[in-house]
């Protein structure tokens, strides 16, 4: 009995550090927040985690590149660039436990990209919008934005990448679209 009380009384007071936002996130699955920081919105997203987890299971996960652009212009068919782009397309089909279904580590694309500000994030009743604002400190900025669907059981997302100065040597703009869809459950 002793030990239920304690755990209680942890419960409530973690319970009392979450934000207004974090306990919305928690209670409904959904985010919206405006000008957040890559913090705020990992804790937004642990919190909404438990609404918004994806099913283990067999798992058809692809990766497509849409279009990509340098500085010099669309990269067309044929281009070597394009092709090693395209060489990163994949497609996947596999047993995924709970532990390989968890949301986006933003700590990593702050590592790759630099301090990341979200003018806008929402993920509310099974469509995500994003934009994303990365700036290194060298300068150099990457400008995201993400939309699509997601679900329990399944996401389509589309994302819309642009690095460096339109026109430039360093500019590169690449669309990518992710999709994943559960199959059932595992086999064997």
């Amino acid at each position: 009995m002793r030990a239920i009380i304690v755990f209680g009384a942890a419960a409530l007071a973690l319970a009392g550090c979450q934000s207004p936002e974090e306990k919305r996130a928690a209670e409904t699955g959904q985010i919206e927040v405006a000008n957040a920081s890559a913090d705020e919105v990992s804790r937004l997203m642990r919190a909404a985690q438990p609404k918004l987890a994806m099913k283990p299971g067999e798992w058809r996960f692809e990766l497509r590149v849409l279009s990509a652009e340098t500085g010099a212009g669309p990269l067309a068919e044929g281009d070597a660039k394009l092709a090693s782009l395209r060489q990163q397309e994949r497609t996947i089909v596999g047993c995924r436990a709970e532990k390989d279904l968890k949301p986006i580590d933003l700590e990593q694309l702050e590592k790759v990209a630099g301090e990341c500000t979200f003018p806008r994030y929402s993920l509310a009743r099974g469509k995500l919008e994003a934009q994303i604002e990365c700036e290194q400190p060298s300068g150099a900025a990457t400008r995201m934005t993400a939309r699509g669907t997601t679900s329990s059981d399944g996401f389509a997302v589309t994302l819309d990448q642009r690095s460096g100065t339109p026109g430039a040597e360093d500019y590169v703009a690449l669309k990518l679209q992710a999709r994943g869809r559960r199959l059932g459950e595992c086999r064997g």
